[in-house]
């Protein structure tokens, strides 16, 4: 099941995320679909507030004060949000896996709602045979019925 039918899976549903952070094939294929899309969001969102930016600035007599001091203060930000994008997407997937398992596994510790303090990230999702477990249901779906109460 890799590819469209997981895109739109939700990671509030800690099954999932749970799966999403495994070293299932399926689960590193989305991870990079994932990172790439939130990157090239970020890459746009960035470009496009550098162009406004920088059309306010450039006729700075047609614009309110407001305008211009709002593109004055968020014009140089949006390029340093370009370039953290970038770094954020140059972090190897082995690196950036580990560190959402661990605020995953602090994450299902100290929730509020239903604390675990002995929660660890589960074995058999991690190494080689990560590939022999599938993407859980969705919540309501056939076997996910309990959860859904």
């Amino acid at each position: 099941m890799s590819g469209g039918g997981l895109h739109g899976r939700s990671t509030t549903d800690d099954a999932f995320y749970e799966w999403l952070l495994s070293d299932h094939p399926d689960a590193r294929d989305e991870r990079d679909y994932r990172r790439g899309a939130h990157y090239q969001h970020q890459q746009e969102t960035a470009a496009g507030i550098t162009a406004w930016a920088a059309r306010i600035s450039t006729d700075p007599g047609r614009h309110t004060r407001a305008a211009r001091d709002l593109a004055a203060a968020i014009g140089p930000d949006a390029a340093d949000s370009a370039v953290r994008a970038e770094i954020g997407s140059a972090e190897p997937d082995e690196v950036f896996v580990a560190r959402l398992r661990e605020e995953f596994e602090i994450h299902r510790r100290v929730h509020w709602d239903n604390p675990d303090p002995s929660y660890r990230y589960p074995a058999h999702l991690t190494g080689p045979g990560a590939a022999s477990y599938p993407p859980p249901p969705e919540p309501g779906a056939p076997g996910r019925e309990a959860e859904a109460q």
